[in-house]
């Protein structure tokens, strides 16, 4: 599948590093039927490249109709037109 914009919601603005532009960090949501690999493919965020910036929170529920999963991830950059996001590695 595709990245669907009906699954992700911003919840809440977590916190600000600095001041200035780009400094307040987001936390959102993302449910999808995609599982992890699927959603870890370069791109498949960048429908959201105005609304995301580095330092955003995504706790994604995968695989909804398979075998649910729930994985953190974080924006790593964003450009123009491309976000990048990391999984959570740490607990």
């Amino acid at each position: 599948m595709a990245f669907a914009l009906t699954g992700f919601k911003r919840v809440v603005s977590v916190g600000a590093i600095g001041t200035g532009s780009g400094s307040v960090k987001s936390f959102c949501t993302y449910h999808t039927n995609d599982d992890a690999a699927t959603v870890e493919t370069a791109g498949y965020f960048n429908d959201l490249a105005s609304d995301l910036q580095a330092g955003d929170i995504i706790m994604a529920g995968l695989d909804l109709d398979g075998t649910p999963a729930l994985k953190n991830y974080i924006v790593s950059a964003v450009t123009a037109s491309v976000v990048t996001i990391t999984a959570q590695t740490t607990a």
